[in-house]
């Protein structure tokens, strides 16, 4: 399956600025000529701002018919930001620059969507660098079956954000990467599809995981752990950019090739994961939702690396109980979790043994809380379900779990001083009635087999 990028020839446009005054014309010339003329105007006493709302309006009413996109809080931070390089001539012609070069790099002006399992598509930085600046532009489409709306970043340029300290901090770091100059040719990047096709039976698994517990007072990104370490993603599953401060949206723009996610895999099978390469880290980020905030943007030459993994839990907030219990328990969802994460971490194996041929240590991944919080989930239960994942895999899982939850934590600590294996933690979390013994709002109990 592959994605058009606004480039591909076969896409036409009616030019309603009559921008190149011809009935049918290539959409891909009426972008161009857009694009050259705003690096004219760029040259000009102009101001950056005009130049460049002027740019994405005259875009999104030619390329979606959007005569009325909302660019009111990327003005503002812009004359907030009037005297920093992030938003001066020379960065955004960086930009310019960037998406004019989009049909030289995609000859085939589409991107191939990772379908199977162990499928991968492979970019460089440039080919990166052209896709963000499509992204900053909005001049791209939404991909066949997703529903959440466009993949880009025009979600942070509407008046009075939800949240103004995620929106800002996140257009610091885009303009700030393209004001030094973007990726180069010379990075790589890869997306790796993982589907748990098959997965050993958990309940004959007889390794016990292991797991180291951190306690922390607030969230923070990137973790101090020693590199490269693979970061569990509380994702959507369709994965992307946005405009507030959940974990997995802090990270699309911290490390902003991530973002690119919405293009190559726009929806995570169920019973997949999307494992990447070792992306570089632009921004460091504590806190999480109203409390987030931008913490520092590592220097160009100090960037670190992370590993993403890409996964969805159930939405439990969204579905309707059908059982009693924990809605974490009912039939089938345990199931379902454990084989996503087991998709996750054997991924993770793989895309280790790709990037590091000779590395014999073992593979680390670093996770919070997944599937809980917005989605609902019981930080018990999907601790003992990653546990599990982590027994049938063999990977190091680093759980970091915010010290104010100290009803969680000794939940958690009292599995963990167990040491039980993954069968027998399966055996326990899938028994009939686990999901009455693990309901009580004092402690839970810990189902015995």
């Amino acid at each position: 399956m592959r994605y058009l990028l606004p480039t591909h020839l076969s896409i036409k446009s009616d030019d309603p600025l009559s921008v190149l005054a011809k009935d049918d014309a290539p959409q891909a010339e009426v972008l161009d000529a857009l694009l050259a003329t705003a690096l004219v105007r760029l040259r000009s006493s102009t101001l950056v701002v005009d130049i460049l709302q002027s740019l994405i309006e005259d875009l999104a009413y030619t390329i979606h018919g959007n005569g009325s996109i909302d660019t009111a809080n990327l003005r503002k931070y812009i004359d907030r930001s009037v005297s920093s390089l992030y938003t001066c001539p020379a960065t955004v012609e960086n930009v310019v620059h960037a998406a004019r070069s989009l049909p030289s790099l995609f000859p085939e002006q589409s991107l191939y969507t990772p379908c199977s399992d162990g499928d991968i598509v492979a970019c460089n930085g440039a080919q990166i660098d052209a896709l963000l600046a499509h992204q900053l532009l909005g001049t791209l489409s939404q991909p066949s079956g997703a529903t959440w709306g466009l993949p880009d970043f025009t979600s942070w340029f509407a008046a009075n954000p939800a949240h103004r300290n995620a929106v800002d901090g996140y257009l610091t770091t885009v303009f700030d990467h393209f004001a030094r100059g973007g990726y180069g040719p010379d990075y790589s990047f890869m997306f790796m599809l993982r589907i748990a096709n098959e997965m050993p039976d958990p309940s004959q698994c007889n390794r016990s995981p292991t797991v180291r517990l951190h306690l922390v007072p607030e969230e923070s990104e990137p973790s101090e752990l020693p590199q490269p370490t693979f970061v569990l993603v509380a994702a959507h599953s369709q994965p992307g950019p946005g405009a507030t401060a959940t974990q997995e949206e802090r990270l699309q723009s911290a490390s902003l090739a991530l973002s690119t996610s919405a293009l190559f895999t726009p929806k995570i099978p169920d019973e997949g994961a999307v494992i990447t390469s070792a992306f570089p880290v632009h921004a460091a980020w504590k806190g999480h939702n109203r409390t987030a905030r931008l913490d520092r943007l590592f220097p160009a030459d100090g960037l670190p690396r992370r590993h993403y993994i890409l996964a969805d839990a159930l939405p439990l907030d969204e579905m309707y109980d059908n059982g009693d219990g924990l809605r974490d328990l009912q039939p089938g969802r345990v199931e379902r979790e454990v084989r996503k994460l087991y998709a996750s971490f054997s991924g993770a194996i793989r895309m280790r043994d790709m990037c590091y041929c000779n590395l014999n240590e073992a593979c680390v991944v670093e996770t919070g809380a997944w599937g809980c919080g917005a989605f609902g989930g019981n930080i018990l239960v999907k601790a003992m379900c990653m546990m599990i994942a982590a027994g049938l895999t063999g990977i190091e899982l680093h759980l970091t779990l915010l010290e104010p939850r100290v009803h969680d934590i000794e939940a958690v600590k009292t599995v963990l001083t167990e040491n039980w294996t993954a069968a027998e933690l399966w055996k326990r979390i899938t028994r009939p009635d686990a999901g009455q013994l693990m309901q009580s709002t004092s402690f839970p109990n810990i189902p015995r087999v």
